[in-house]
């Protein structure tokens, strides 16, 4: 697993420093147009870990590598747990560096004092850090049911198959959910959730770490899946 994790990341070296680069350049373009920290800050979190998932299933294809990899001393497990472990990585590692550019653009505009009344969403005071480590552990959580749906379909088809079929998972659970929602029943209870969420901070940060706990479960269990569906895999 190790290993694996290893060759992930040499092999994506270069491209997760453009994408840092870029990105980076990117948070803050998009906190200005935004004028507010904690979308800006979700959104790098979101990007990141995206890009590297489908980059690194994108570069698995190329010259055969795929199949090669195979004759190395790493058995079909140790591949897939390799592949969820260095997503998990990096997708921890950009929540935390958009946690850092928010951070470090608050800075600058309390740096700026009264310079900085055009830029008065960017506040400190504007973006609490509750509202910044919640949108950071929600978009974790989303980026974690993804790469839990999505590689699976990558382990049995590979990248150029699974492209096929991860949109269409997608708009079916989008469908079944808004057709869930949209009833007297759970419009009712969804009402009272969401005072129950927002009536409290401590109702907030629950809901928010139990989604987060609920996602890393399930994008483990995904990880046995994607081993038992890649272990069957003829190349």
């Amino acid at each position: 697993m190790k290993a694996m994790m290893i060759s992930d990341f040499c092999v994506m070296k270069n491209a997760l420093l453009q994408m840092v680069g870029i990105l980076a350049v990117v948070g803050v373009v998009m906190a200005w147009a935004m004028d507010t920290v904690v979308g800006a800050a979700a959104a790098v979190g979101a990007m990141v870990p995206f890009m590297y998932l489908f980059s690194v299933g994108s570069l698995d294809e190329q010259n055969g590598w795929e199949r090669f990899r195979l004759t190395l001393p790493l058995t079909r497990r140790q591949v897939v747990f390799g592949r969820y472990g260095s997503t998990a990585v990096v997708a921890v590692a950009a929540a935390v560096g958009g946690l850092i550019m928010g951070a470090l653009v608050m800075l600058a505009v309390g740096v700026m004092g009264d310079g900085a009344a055009w830029a008065s969403g960017l506040s400190a005071a504007q973006n609490p850090p509750e509202a910044l480590l919640a949108s950071t552990a929600l978009t974790l959580t989303v980026f974690l049911l993804g790469a839990a749906v999505a590689l699976p379909l990558m382990a049995r088809f590979g990248m150029t198959k699974a492209t096929r079929f991860v949109p269409l998972v997608v708009v079916v659970a989008m469908a079944f959910g808004v057709a869930a929602l949209d009833t007297p029943l759970s419009s009712g209870v969804l009402a009272e959730w969401s005072a129950w969420v927002t009536g409290d901070a401590l109702h907030g940060t629950i809901v928010v770490g139990g989604a987060l706990l609920a996602a890393a479960v399930l994008y483990v269990v995904s990880a046995f899946v994607a081993a038992k569906l890649y272990e069957k895999r003829e190349f």
